[in-house]
């Protein structure tokens, strides 16, 4: 029901995704632009050096070899690997303080982006808000502006708790790609393996943290409530509607890895202009309608169709008794 809805509430909000599309190319442009002035020399120096395009081409042969089958490449892969990293983070320590340099850049700059793109969320989380309690159309900047101080706010703590949380998914993805690539004799099974349970991993991990931060925003939006209340209304979850949750995120999070994949390689890349956007409104729109429907509040789903809140058995209990 949830999906569902969330669905429905997308479609009739659909215009959104071009807005959102605009605002994630002025935050690239501003990523863009400071990548350009701290980040580029270092980069092209790491990118042009013979170790890293020597990690590149053997990435690009163990894909070859998985599609072909090459068994005696890939019953190697995880020395050869593990080789070319060693001799990577060799030139990587002959480097060490412009890595520092690239390093300390890279971390602010995506702490920059996330920033914003967290500020935008909101906005459009404020937007899709006013949509469902009263079918208003507010607009961006107004939205932008009125929720610029709870936003900023509340993505002071998000963005450096949610960076260490997926710097970490990302290394245990790493870790369980080599450990299976290792334990596996049969090299075909082990490269499959690996990826499927690395992606596996990676997936049921942002499920979790799309799970347990759902409210924040809907509380912020809905009940104007204040950092407090919204921190303790998102630990508030009882076990049944947390498994519902995660449920509907994990199986969201599959579908949009599958269409932007789809998308991306059926129309070069042109397809992510749509996808992108309106994958991010689609966990937007779950968020407010998990938080209407647990929150027992009547909500439009659209300008001739208001959804009310269900009642549980113990409400209606005198209505449906016969005689």
């Amino acid at each position: 029901m949830i999906f569902k809805n969330a669905f429905h509430l997308l479609v009739d909000n659909f215009l959104l995704t071009y807005k959102f599309l605009l605002y994630k190319i002025f935050v690239g442009v501003i990523v863009l632009a400071l990548s350009a002035a701290l980040v580029y020399p270092t980069l092209n120096m790491l990118f042009s050096s013979q170790p890293f395009l020597d990690v590149v081409t053997l990435f690009n042969e163990f894909f070859k070899a998985l599609t072909t089958g090459d068994v005696e490449f890939l019953n190697g892969f995880a020395e050869l690997l593990q080789e070319h990293m060693d001799t990577l983070g060799s030139f990587i320590a002959a480097k060490t303080p412009n890595i520092v340099f690239f390093v300390v850049a890279v971390v602010i700059i995506l702490l920059v982006g996330k920033f914003l793109d967290g500020i935008g969320n909101f906005a459009f989380g404020a937007l899709i808000g006013d949509k469902m309690s009263s079918y208003a159309k507010t607009s961006f900047f107004s939205a932008y502006i009125s929720n610029l101080g709870r936003a900023s706010l509340w993505q002071v703590i998000y963005v450096p708790l949610t960076f260490v949380y997926d710097v970490v998914v990302l290394g245990l993805c790493y870790a369980v790609l080599i450990i299976l690539l290792n334990i596996i004799s049969f090299a075909v099974v082990a490269a499959v393996a690996a990826l499927m349970f690395s992606v596996a991993l990676f997936l049921c991990a942002q499920a979790v943290k799309l799970t347990l931060f759902n409210n924040v925003v809907p509380a912020f939006v809905t009940e104007k409530t204040n950092l407090r209340g919204a921190w303790k209304n998102t630990f508030s979850f009882r076990k049944e509607r947390f498994s519902c949750l995660f449920s509907t995120y994990l199986v969201t999070c599959l579908l949009i890895l599958c269409l932007n994949v789809l998308f991306a390689v059926s129309t070069f890349g042109a397809g992510l202009l749509i996808t992108v956007p309106m994958s991010y409104l689609m966990l937007i729109s779950i968020q407010f309608v998990s938080y209407y429907t647990y929150g027992k509040r009547k909500y439009f789903l659209g300008k001739d169709k208001i959804v009310q809140p269900e009642q549980s058995d113990e409400d209606d209990f005198y209505e449906n008794f016969e005689i």
